[in-house]
């Protein structure tokens, strides 16, 4: 049995990072791997804010929890649900100090690294996520995102050498399988699905069904979930409401951020944890989000929704591709909002959806146990 380490961020909070990082976790270890998650608890700045902020989430005080105490909220049901969730499903090795990666490199195997957006530079270059701690294991890329078209040029000489590194290099947009390739002159690089992808419909409904919701919840409603708060969204909210003829809503919020203030019968549940998340996708009649993760989860769910744009086209730092890229390889463009059309309104036949899906994820199971044992 190989000892598999995963290298990823975990959440906390954010719930399709969580998805994400738990769906990879879980298919490793279902293909019999030892798998676990490594969690780095030391400061990448060298700074004395960055070591104090590091000592205390050694003590289990994130910055999260220490704004809770602050508050005086000491019972935040959704961190307690986050934090019963990674403790049931994720096999944690906490690093504390930079030397103990040393010791962790004589136990590992396989460092597989991936998905989100790790290598995301214009958001943070982080070289923790290109596996620069590695030294000989064996390093295999498993649909890690960059989020971008392209890596700015100031990061693109300290990429190309990191990724260099990589024996296997699979990228979950298209758009990164041509800067990769191009960055380092190679041709094996390919795009593989999502983790969440990686799950069937019936293990996500199956894990739904742990789900633990306070409030009755509607028979019909759509759902809601934006990690952008654009005040656009309200409208095209009423106008979805509208064109469905579905009056309730439930929103779920993303942790620490302000909810968009959207129209009356909005239902904000504050205290969903990721298993929650899914239910509420699950039963809704209707999706609404910006979210890449949502959409994902959606299109798995085989669930009717619209795509609202967080970013325009033309900014530098916009993370549409990852959006556009998963739309356009299962021929749902037509959801994306738009004012002077209703097509994204339509019913979706998920029937040759699904079977690519399938065809998909086992192109994308393969890849992975390729690049582990080859």
């Amino acid at each position: 049995m190989k000892n598999v380490v995963l290298v990823t961020w975990i959440g906390g909070g954010n719930y399709g990072t969580s998805l994400q990082s738990f769906a990879l976790h879980k298919k490793l270890s279902d293909l019999g791997y030892k798998t676990s998650i490594v969690i780095p608890f030391f400061p990448i700045k060298h700074n004395l804010k960055s070591f104090i902020f590091s000592a205390l989430t050694m003590f289990g005080l994130s910055k999260d929890k220490l704004k809770q105490m602050l508050r005086g909220d000491t019972r935040n049901v959704k961190q307690q649900k986050l934090d019963k969730f990674e403790n049931r499903y994720y096999d944690k090795k906490i690093i504390c100090f930079p030397f103990l990666l040393h010791f962790l490199n004589k136990s590992t195997d396989v460092y597989v690294t991936g998905s989100d957006q790790i290598w995301n530079t214009v958001y943070r270059f982080d070289p923790f996520y290109f596996l620069d701690f590695a030294a000989n294991v064996k390093r295999v890329a498993y649909a890690s995102s960059m989020g971008i078209k392209d890596f700015p040029e100031e990061h693109k000489p300290k990429v190309q050498k990191l990724l260099s590194c990589f024996s296997k290099i699979g990228v979950r947009e298209e758009t990164a399988v041509k800067a990769i390739s191009k960055i380092l002159n190679r041709n094996d690089v390919c795009q593989v699905l999502d983790p969440t992808f990686l799950l069937t419909k019936n293990e996500w409904i199956a894990l739904s069904e742990d789900a633990e919701i306070e409030f009755p919840i509607p028979e019909n409603y759509i759902f809601c979930y934006f990690i952008g708060n654009n005040p656009w969204y309200v409208q095209q909210v009423e106008n979805v409401k509208r064109v469905t003829g579905i009056q309730h809503i439930v929103q779920v919020c993303l942790y620490g951020v302000d909810c968009v203030e959207l129209p009356d019968a909005t239902n904000i549940y504050w205290d969903a944890g990721p298993i929650e998340f899914i239910r509420l996708i699950k039963d809704s009649s209707f999706v609404c989000t910006d979210s890449f993760h949502a959409t994902a989860v959606s299109i798995n769910l085989e669930q009717n929704f619209v795509e609202f744009m967080r970013f325009k086209d033309s900014d530098k730092s916009s993370q549409n591709s990852r959006i556009y890229d998963v739309l356009n390889h299962y021929g749902l463009s037509s959801r994306i909002y738009n004012n002077e059309k209703s097509d994204w309104a339509l019913p979706i036949d998920y029937s040759l959806i699904t079977q690519k899906l399938d065809s998909d994820r086992e192109k994308s199971v393969n890849f992975l146990i390729n690049a582990i044992e080859k």
